[in-house]
């Protein structure tokens, strides 16, 4: 039986859990577009619940290896349960380690992953040269990440947009010193050259969904409804906030996911570097 530790679960994890469970089937074959052959060995920095260490190593089946990396060993232990219970736990191995300093050799691995984590680490260019590092010559650096200004594309009135996209600004400006961390999407291709990869390339998936939403995609909404709140409840005038409010309370006869036209668009975009080399 593994050991756990008593450090909590980061609080976001029911939001991610609830994203993975929403756009499971896109996100699957983001993996599977990713360049890794049978018997490889890939890596997964930041790797939360484990869930994409469970996917790659499908990808990379009986023969090849992944390995799952996380600084909280409490999201370890999460990520052993998650993929024992898919069926891969022979073949993920997991290591509790800075995403700056991880324990390998220079071209250990055939394919670096890191996923929707650039935005909470302390420098973007740095773990992606980590990454680099870590990569074969010819290896491949495979980042998915978003961009909080149009991941998440809703039919609010344009009006009340525009106050709520200033709104997050200056919260996260308040809360991180450096809101940009939270658009490193936009900047990931830059980010790769920067890193000294060569052979990028962007990929860009727009996933839709509508009403009526199934149980997995309306606990999604719900959740990033009620953390958009959080994020901009002190930034936002009081004649927005009262069009707001009622727009995303879901006892509110207005609750937008309640809709029976409404839509959400999930854009997730996926860059993919190599090591030169060969």
């Amino acid at each position: 039986m593994d050991d756990e530790t008593d450090e909590p679960i980061p609080e976001y994890q029911d939001a991610l859990a609830a994203f993975h469970q929403a756009f499971g089937d896109e996100l699957r074959e983001l993996i599977r577009a990713l360049p890794i052959a049978q018997g490889n060995r890939v890596i997964d920095l930041a790797c939360g619940d484990g869930r994409y260490a469970a996917w790659l190593a499908d990808r990379v089946g009986p023969r090849g290896e992944a390995v799952a990396v996380d600084l909280s060993g409490s999201y370890l232990d999460l990520a052993r349960r998650v993929v024992r219970d898919h069926g891969a736990g022979g073949r993920v191995s997991f290591v509790e380690a800075d995403a700056l300093r991880v324990p390998f050799p220079d071209g250990a691995f055939d394919l670096a992953w890191c996923a929707r984590s650039l935005r909470s680490l302390p420098d973007a260019a740095e773990v992606l040269r980590e990454m680099a590092r870590l990569v074969r010559p010819g290896g491949a650096v495979a980042v998915l990440e978003e961009d909080a200004l149009h991941h998440l594309i809703l039919p609010w009135p344009e009006d009340l947009e525009l106050a709520l996209r200033q709104a997050e600004l200056e919260t996260l400006a308040e809360q991180l010193g450096q809101p940009r961390s939270y658009y490193a999407g936009r900047r990931l291709p830059q980010l790769a050259r920067e890193a000294g990869l060569d052979r990028v390339t962007v990929s860009t998936r727009a996933i839709d969904r509508w009403a009526p939403l199934a149980k997995p995609e309306r606990a999604f909404i719900d959740l990033e409804l009620a953390a958009l709140r959080d994020r901009v409840v002190s930034h936002i005038d009081p004649e927005m906030r009262a069009i707001f409010d009622r727009l995303v309370d879901p006892g509110s006869d207005a609750y937008l996911p309640a809709r029976p036209d409404f839509t959400m668009t999930c854009i997730e975009r996926v860059v993919v570097g190599h090591r030169p080399g060969s």
